[in-house]
C-alpha cells in the first residue's frame, strides 16, 4: 500500500515527530522512507525579494546556500539513520526551492505513496496556525498527506 513514504525535515520538533510516524508506518508496510530537506530560496517580503534577485549569484549568497544545504544534509542523514535503526530502507535528498512546491513536485516525480509531515514548522506563527508549507502541501499534493500534530 505504501511502498515509498516522503518525510520532509526542517529541524523542528514536529518534523522529528513526523519522522517517527513515517518510520513506524514504513516498518509495518516494508516501505522505503525518503527524507527531504528543502533549502528555502524565497525572500520574505518585497525588499528581501529585490535584494535576493540582485544578489542571487553573489559569492556570499552562494556560500550561505551551501551552508544551508550542508545543514539540510545533516538533517536528512539523521532521519535516514533513524529509519535504518529500525531496519527501514531510507534515502535522503536536499533540494533548493519553494518548500511546498518542492515537496509536492518531489512526491509526484518520485512516485511517493504517502507524505508524512509536521502540521507546523519552525515559525512562531505556526504555533497558532496550520503551517504555511503544510497547508499548501495538503491542498495541492496529489499524493495522500498525513499531518502529524505536535505533542502538547
Amino acid at each position: 500500500m505504501y511502498d515509498t513514504i516522503l518525510v520532509p525535515v526542517d529541524g523542528s520538533d514536529q518534523a522529528d515527530q513526523a519522522v517517527e510516524h513515517a518510520v513506524g508506518i514504513a516498518a509495518k508496510f516494508g516501505s522505503t522512507v525518503h527524507a527531504l530537506h528543502v533549502v528555502d530560496d524565497r525572500g520574505s517580503g518585497r525588499a528581501a525579494e529585490a535584494v535576493s534577485e540582485l544578489s542571487r549569484n553573489s559569492p556570499e549568497r552562494q556560500e550561505m546556500q551551501e551552508r544551508r544545504a550542508e545543514a539540510g544534509s545533516d538533517l536528512t542523514d539523521a532521519a535516514v539513520e533513524r529509519a535504518r535503526a529500525e531496519d527501514v530502507a531510507a534515502e535522503a535528498a536536499v533540494v533548493e526551492g519553494d518548500p511546498a512546491e518542492v515537496i509536492t513536485d518531489y512526491a509526484t516525480d518520485e512516485g511517493m505513496d504517502l507524505i508524512v509531515m509536521g502540521a507546523r514548522g519552525r515559525s512562531a506563527v505556526g504555533k497558532f496556525l496550520l503551517g504555511d508549507v503544510a497547508g499548501k502541501v495538503a491542498r495541492h499534493a496529489t499524493t495522500p498527506v498525513l499531518l502529524v500534530r505536535p505533542d502538547e
